[in-house]
């Protein structure tokens, strides 16, 4: 029998901070190949998120999104709630195209 809906208790299962993404991808790399609709994760008791941690959510709630799943947050704190709203922000911005580099090819003999 697959379960539809899976709560994680982040401080329980991590600790009360999530410091980077892999840690992010340590706890969900179980989750994906599970046959689960939902999954919550509750941030009750975590006081700190890193900004590639939030980052790294992100990406697995758009994962997620994609394969008709649902991935949502509970309980979280204003500043993890404010570090994953600044995220999310800075990915919905369009980034300018780095400007392309033009070489010039130059005779060493003209910069004697």
């Amino acid at each position: 029998m697959t379960k539809s809906l899976k709560i994680i208790k982040i401080a329980e299962v991590l600790a009360p901070i999530m410091s980077s993404r892999d840690v992010v991808d340590d706890l969900l790399a179980p989750i994906r190949k599970a046959d689960i609709q939902s999954v919550v994760l509750d941030f009750t008791d975590v006081d700190f998120i890193s900004r590639s941690a939030a980052h790294e959510l992100l990406l697995l709630q758009e994962e997620f999104h994609q394969k008709r799943k649902e991935l949502s947050f509970k309980n979280t704190n204003s500043d993890i709630s404010q570090m994953i709203r600044i995220v999310a922000a800075n990915r919905a911005i369009p980034k300018h195209p780095k400007p392309a580099f033009k070489a010039e090819r130059v005779d060493i003999n003209s910069l004697i």
